[in-house]
């Protein structure tokens, strides 16, 4: 089905009929209602872990609203040597929403995304060594990001079950682990530093995404280091400047990236994938309680864990 040809009366009803469903579960993770996924979370998932992997492949994995978007455009500019936005959108290279038969005729090498947990990305690559980019971002600011992108965005709000709902019934369900989208942050983050510490998957290059913030050149030579890429200094300056919040989002809603066609699926008819982009927003979000109720969860749950976060500057 050709969504964009629908006319707007027959995208509403269709809409519609998406967010009053429930998402797919998977191995005990929730998962967005992408074509793929539904009715047949299984298929798809199954697909993912014995892909076909290359080795020039380079695969960006996260948890939801990490900066994926933005890591992957600095990331494409450097992989073709110039600062200039690349058409389309990451989720046409999204694992989990595309029929991966598509990226198969890609060329090398193919720079693929992903939000599944370490333990359901492909098979293949790992056990070979491929080059990894896995990008965190602190939980309080994810946890917002989440809860503004859930709200418009189809493949993720359910009407069935009221999600994401108001910010305090969110928070609550996160703080207890219910709607887990991939599982859910820590069990996300926990199972990535382990297999970091075991030595289970080798070739990652880590980018903490307030680090990438506070210091974007060097954290942009650093990708082009573990990309192999020689780039002048002014090139990597132009690739910051070029994918600066303002201007990537302005990029994408303008078209200079290609039609957008988020506002079609959006509830309120916005792009609900660029909001703030800054670091601390939590702060106007999280009551008092809420935040002492979330530093309970994060002492239980990093008790044992080496990562720390950067909440604010």
């Amino acid at each position: 089905m050709d969504f964009n040809a629908l006319d707007p009366q027959e995208r509403e009803k269709l809409l519609s009929d998406l967010r009053s469903k429930k998402c797919p579960i998977y191995d005990e993770c929730m998962m967005p209602k992408f074509p793929t996924m539904m009715p047949d979370p299984v298929k798809q998932m199954e697909a993912i872990r014995n892909f076909d992997s290359r080795e020039s492949d380079i695969l960006l994995c996260t948890f939801p609203k990490a900066g994926t978007h933005w890591v992957h455009e600095i990331v494409s500019m450097i992989l073709q040597e110039g600062a200039q936005y690349t058409e389309g959108h990451k989720g046409n290279v999204m694992m989990e929403a595309v029929d991966l038969d598509q990226l198969s005729d890609q060329p090398s090498p193919r720079f693929i995304n992903t939000h599944v947990a370490f333990r359901h990305i492909p098979k293949k690559h790992v056990d070979n060594g491929y080059k990894i980019i896995h990008v965190l971002r602190n939980p309080k600011d994810v946890m917002v990001s989440l809860y503004n992108h859930a709200k418009n965005d189809p493949c993720t709000a359910c009407t069935e079950e009221d999600f994401p709902g108001k910010w305090d019934d969110y928070i609550q369900d996160m703080c207890e682990n219910k709607h887990n989208f991939y599982g859910g942050f820590f069990y996300y983050e926990r199972e990535w530093e382990k297999a970091k510490q075991t030595k289970a998957v080798t070739n990652v290059h880590t980018v903490f995404y307030e680090d990438l913030k506070k210091n974007p050149v060097t954290e942009v030579e650093r990708l082009a280091a573990f990309l192999n890429k020689e780039l002048s200094p002014q090139v990597m300056e132009d690739i910051v400047d070029k994918c600066s919040f303002t201007k990537l989002a302005d990029a994408t809603t303008t078209g200079k990236k290609g039609e957008d066609l988020t506002p079609k699926f959006s509830l309120n008819k916005q792009n609900f994938i660029f909001r703030k982009g800054t670091v601390g927003d939590w702060k106007n979000w999280f009551t008092v309680a809420q935040n002492e109720m979330f530093d309970q969860m994060l002492e239980r749950e990093l008790k044992d864990s080496n990562l720390q976060f950067t909440y604010t500057w």
